[in-house]
């Protein structure tokens, strides 16, 4: 099982990265900070540190807890903390939005979560705050999270450069803990994981499988298993790993799968063992084909441009497009010919008999 709490160390162009926490729930592990700060809950009566909190109630029921922000640095520091929402990243293991803005769904079951605190160098200070579930809730595991970062964010740094040009960045520090919540008994819960469908893709030179998995059960859940494919006679397997995904969510988990030949339908199988023990399997099995990647060459289009087209030639509509564009363009040198031959014209006649152009209109003479 996977660690829930990670600092995250992103650099941006003078802006943040939400942080991205691994998967829940987890064995235990040492839980900790950023080598600045830290967050996590308070240790039970054993003096043992829990990696993350775990809560369970009914729906309409509230509890109280207590985390424990540290200050792990030199110097005194100002800190801010927000409650968050557990999602399912897009290729499995929970993640956490919302962080520092309008809550949703999970993370406004938090509140009573003091905003700032100043702490000196070495401290630690308890934090309290309440978890509510909203009545009518229905059974099943939830996450939650509890967010730290710095109040007032560090200088920027430079982050590379050319020439006069520099790059700088503002690099932000934040710590999530979860608050994985079951609502029920756990034991009465069901825990399923389904494979909607598989797709091959090619990544550069690496053969990829893209495995479709959507949790619909009621409980946390990730998995381990195998993933294999036939072609030219010959069978390749590939280890999968799922990350834990969240009830009634989804995500893609990519397999690299090198060897598989591109452009070829192929009979594939994926057999993944989840839950307790991973004693229950999901299973998926069809036809993949992995995409060869288009063969171009570049073709000389005009003076100085240049264009890419693919091998098998340029496609009738573009063709169309081209040829419209001709005729525009020869129609246009025509009428513009015919402008200045009616100019040249005109001229001439001038030239011929002297007449001025106000001598011209008032004699009527085109």
């Amino acid at each position: 099982m996977n660690r829930p709490i990670r600092r995250l160390a992103a650099a941006v162009v003078m802006a943040a990265l939400a942080a991205v926490i691994p998967a829940l729930p987890a064995a235990a592990a040492p839980a900790g900070g950023n080598g600045q700060f830290g967050l996590t809950p308070v240790p039970d009566s054993a003096g043992r540190l829990a990696p993350y909190f775990t809560l369970t109630m009914a729906a309409g029921e509230s509890v109280t807890d207590i985390a424990l922000v540290s200050n792990e640095g030199q110097a005194a520091e100002k800190l801010k903390l927000s409650r968050a929402t557990g999602v399912t990243a897009g290729n499995g293991g929970s993640a956490f939005s919302q962080e520092f803005q309008k809550c949703s769904g999970t993370g406004c079951w938090v509140s009573g979560l003091a905003g700032e605190v100043t702490l000196p160098a070495g401290a630690v200070e308890r934090l309290p705050f309440t978890v509510r579930v909203p009545a009518g809730t229905p059974t099943g595991q939830y996450l939650a999270g509890l967010t730290v970062e710095a109040a007032v964010p560090p200088a920027s740094v430079k982050v590379g450069g050319n020439g006069k040009a520099t790059a700088r960045a503002i690099i932000i520090d934040r710590v999530t803990v979860g608050v994985a919540v079951t609502v029920g008994v756990l034991s009465r819960m069901t825990t399923r994981l389904r494979i909607p469908d598989v797709t091959g893709e090619a990544i550069g030179p690496t053969a990829r499988l893209n495995i479709g998995l959507a949790n619909t059960g009621q409980t946390f859940a990730h998995g381990t298993g195998k993933a294999s494919c036939t072609a030219a006679g010959k069978t390749r397997s590939f280890t999968v790993y799922a990350s834990t995904i969240l009830p009634h969510d989804q995500a893609v988990i990519a397999v690299n799968a090198p060897g598989l030949p591109e452009g070829v339908a192929m009979p594939c199988a994926v057999r993944l063992g989840y839950g307790n023990g991973n004693r229950l399997i999901a299973t998926w099995a069809g036809l993949v084909t992995v995409p060869a990647p288009p063969r171009t060459h570049i073709v000389h289009t005009g003076p100085g441009a240049y264009s890419i087209v693919p091998d098998a030639g340029i496609p009738i509509w573009a063709i169309a497009l081209l040829v419209i564009g001709v005729l525009l363009l020869l129609l246009a040198a025509m009428a513009m010919a015919m402008v200045l031959l009616r100019r040249r014209r005109r001229r001439e006649i001038r030239r011929r008999t002297g007449e001025t152009p106000r001598h011209r209109r008032r004699s009527g003479v085109t």
